[in-house]
């Protein structure tokens, strides 16, 4: 059997993961107007966040797609796409965390801190771009930290059940190496 190279592999992750972010977005923009709601529930930031901890600066993939998406869902102006595709990336920020290692995250009760970071460089983000097109930093930033604070709360929920699935919430390049070892110790038992 042909073995998958990393670079496959992580393709083929992080395009299932921004595929499900996409239609995630769509969906829930257009679950607002189905159920009469006030406010969409969005998978954005704990698919990101997910994806941050499995490959790194790659989640710059479905960060930007996922901000698309909505954009699109949405039926916004350009300037929009900008506000969104480009303070979305803040997100990356959170990058900053695995300076000490990811395991510090996965396995800590810095999970919490993990996600409200997130969530407010991201809203920083895109407050700070709508500047640009004349917006009023703090005025946008209530708005963003008020309607995404359910989505970080349900982030810190699926966050938390996906670190208690093996492989799901780990970093792939150890998680892969660690799947090598158990191969090769389970191989030489058998020998």
């Amino acid at each position: 059997m042909n073995k998958l190279s990393l670079r496959n592999y992580r393709t083929f992750d992080i395009s299932v993961f921004t595929v499900l972010l996409v239609v995630f977005e769509v969906l829930a923009v257009r679950a607002v107007g189905w159920f009469k709601e006030i406010y969409s529930v969005s998978l954005f930031l704990s698919l990101s966040l997910l994806v941050m901890m499995r490959w790194g600066a790659w989640s710059a993939v479905p960060i930007v797609f996922g901000a698309f998406a909505y954009c699109w869902a949405v039926g916004a102006a350009w300037e929009n796409y900008v506000v969104y595709g480009v303070g979305n990336l803040f997100l990356l920020g959170n990058l900053l965390w695995f300076l000490r290692g990811k395991e510090l995250v996965r396995k800590g009760p810095f999970l919490i801190l993990f996600v409200l970071s997130g969530y407010l460089f991201t809203e920083l983000g895109r407050s700070l771009v709508s500047l640009f097109f004349g917006g009023k930093f703090f005025s946008a930033l209530i708005g963003f930290l008020g309607t995404d604070l359910l989505n970080a709360l349900l982030a810190l929920l699926v966050l938390g059940i996906a670190k208690r699935q093996k492989g799901l919430f780990e970093d792939q390049i150890s998680y892969l190496r660690s799947l090598r070892q158990e191969e090769k110790k389970r191989d030489a038992d058998e020998v």
